[in-house]
């Protein structure tokens, strides 16, 4: 049987309804079966890239530990596959899936402390992904943290292969045959990281997928807003040239990661978890997606910004949001983002001749001066 993640919408269990500690509130949870020290870790990047990475991340406040995506014969080419960033808080890359494979990854695991969970990240074929998992199956039990594996089907920048989780049908097939020798035991848990949504019927159609396969224990949501451009005014050519572009991270996505982290929570079945990727740089950001569904909260570009300290940073944050706001555990406030109330109808103009309202359609949130146009 697959996993069966506690629902955010439910309240907290005695595994994670942990006391406030003399820390303060409590980051500790519990996804998909394994118990996490912290909500807050690192996503798939390239800082997670080699055994010393992922070492660095196991001694950091980080709650779990990601690894890159391996991929079958995937070829990494240092001269075209980059990232940068152009302003200190956000980031472009493209960069694919990372030059180690997938064995040395299985490799590394077992070297790491043990003391929390790990999430390996893999991508290919259908076929190569289902041997995977079942490799990955057999490795689990031996690691003490436990182990999720997250099979990612949105990269933007394969070229002649755009992302899966776009394709509903394909999408479908893929999930079908990768777990066609039967489902994951229970000591693996098992999601996929998807694209940005932006449509009603691409929120929609994905749901109807993902509920559809009874394996999966979690969604990641998102993974970076594809065919991004930066313009490097200096040499007036593209900040990632001889590419142009890439996927774009951080703070800049970070509205979109949280409307794809609401609908996708509003739409899925419970026992789907939902992690937030997207523009997490602070504690404020995290108390967002965590607000909006978020089991959990994954890094990238603050990461790669600030180095393996971000995670106590944030964590530090998100505690004095947690304490200043009377929480003492994320299951608290988790998935309970206030509705905002229904407009009232405003009554219908006695004559013809009165001037239109003074705002002229331009309300803006907060009251004050004019702002920007969108």
């Amino acid at each position: 049987n697959s996993l069966q993640p506690p629902s955010v919408y439910m309240a907290a269990s005695s595994d994670n309804a942990v006391n406030a500690s003399a820390e303060g509130p409590s980051l500790r949870t519990v996804v998909c079966g394994l118990s996490l020290p912290s909500c807050v870790f690192n996503s798939s990047n390239p800082f997670a890239t080699s055994l010393e990475d992922l070492q660095a991340l196991d001694a950091s406040a980080a709650g779990a530990v990601a690894t890159r995506t391996a991929c079958p014969g995937f070829v990494h080419d240092e001269a075209t596959m980059k990232w940068a960033s152009p302003d200190g808080a956000n980031t472009i890359n493209c960069l694919g899936y990372s030059p180690l494979p997938f064995e040395y990854y299985t490799g590394c695991l077992p070297q790491l402390s043990g003391a929390k969970p790990c999430w390996l990240s893999i991508s290919g074929s259908a076929e190569e992904v289902g041997a995977m998992v079942r490799e990955a199956a057999a490795l689990a039990p031996s690691l003490p943290g436990g182990l999720a594996v997250e099979i990612n089907l949105s990269c933007p920048n394969i070229a002649g292969k755009p992302p899966l989780a776009y394709d509903f049908d394909a999408l479908r097939d893929y999930l079908g045959t990768v777990f066609d020798a039967g489902p994951p035991p229970p000591t693996l848990a098992v999601g996929v990281k998807t694209t940005p949504y932006f449509y009603d019927a691409q929120y929609t159609g994905a749901a109807a997928v993902l509920n559809g396969c009874p394996h999966l224990s979690f969604v990641t949501a998102i993974n970076t807003v594809g065919n991004g451009l930066y313009v490097d005014v200096a040499t007036e050519a593209p900040l990632l040239a001889p590419s142009c572009y890439g996927g774009l991270g951080g703070a800049a996505v970070h509205a979109i990661a949280l409307g794809n982290v609401r609908r996708l929570r509003a739409l899925l079945r419970p026992s789907i978890a939902v992690i937030g990727c997207g523009g997490v740089d602070s504690g404020e950001a995290a108390f967002r997606h965590l607000l909006c569904g978020a089991s959990t909260v994954m890094v990238a570009s603050a990461l790669l910004h600030e180095g393996v300290g971000v995670f106590a940073r944030v964590e530090a944050e998100l505690r004095g949001i947690m304490a200043s706001k009377g929480y003492s555990a994320v299951a608290d406030f988790q998935g309970k983002l206030r509705e905002p109330a229904a407009p009232q109808q405003r009554a219908a103009a006695p004559c013809a001749g009165l001037a239109p309202p003074a705002t002229n359609g331009r309300s803006s949130v907060g009251g004050g001066g004019g702002g920007g146009g969108g």
